[in-house]
């Protein structure tokens, strides 16, 4: 199978001058934490990761200095939904995995996990572990947490299911937030299996710092 990295975003809400993926995770950049992962999976060929054109020396650079031969640069879109469908016109496998570069504690039998159920989508989740309700301002509704759940990559794609999705989603005129929903939205049975509660996604500081804490195989208290 291929696997696409999604490593284009700029990372505003974290307000530094570096994009989060190269930011240091207890001194190492984010985004290698995956690539260790994925390029050490035998059933993963090539692995292609949107990139940031201001910035595409900095993924040279990691590709080479860390030495990852599967490994090739995708020019991103505007939006994380336009960079799935660019890089989905490299794919050649039958089976896609998508992660995303900001989530960096994944591991082999995460993606096993994935690679064992035989669906057009399958996407891990965990419970909600808060209470969330409608309103801007005023709360109008409730929402049962019982019944939603927190989406997390990686996910697995049937590849043509997943570019057919994205073609009708382009016919509709729709961007999606994430291609579960996107798979969803077309027809397609979204399979879910659990996810792992460490498997963060860094996005604030607060969230580099409980990431440090979890990298470093420390209690959060």
């Amino acid at each position: 199978m291929d696997c696409i990295l999604l490593a284009a975003g700029i990372g505003q809400r974290m307000g530094k001058d570096l994009p989060k993926q190269f930011l240091r995770l207890n001194g190492k950049p984010i985004i290698i934490y995956s690539l260790e992962v994925l390029s050490k999976y035998d059933s993963i060929k090539n692995i292609y990761i949107t990139f940031n054109e201001n910035y595409k020396n900095l993924y040279t650079k990691i590709i080479s200095d860390y030495n990852f031969p599967k490994c090739s640069l995708v020019k991103g879109g505007k939006t994380r939904h336009e960079s799935v469908f660019l890089a989905l016109q490299h794919v050649k496998s039958d089976n896609v995995l998508i992660h995303e570069a900001a989530r960096p504690f994944i591991n082999a039998d995460q993606i096993t996990q994935l690679v064992n159920e035989n669906e057009s989508a399958v996407v891990p989740t965990i419970p909600l572990p808060f209470t969330v309700s409608l309103g801007q301002g005023y709360m109008t509704n409730e929402l049962d947490r019982s019944q939603l759940n927190n989406i997390q990559l990686p996910q697995l794609f049937k590849y043509k299911d997943l570019k057919n999705a994205h073609s009708i989603a382009k016919a509709e005129n729709y961007v999606a937030t994430e291609d579960g929903i996107l798979m969803f939205r077309a027809g397609y049975k979204v399979k879910f299996v659990p996810g792992y509660e460490n498997n963060i996604k860094i996005t604030t500081h607060l969230d580099l710092a409980i990431a440090e804490i979890i990298d470093r195989g420390m209690e959060i208290i």
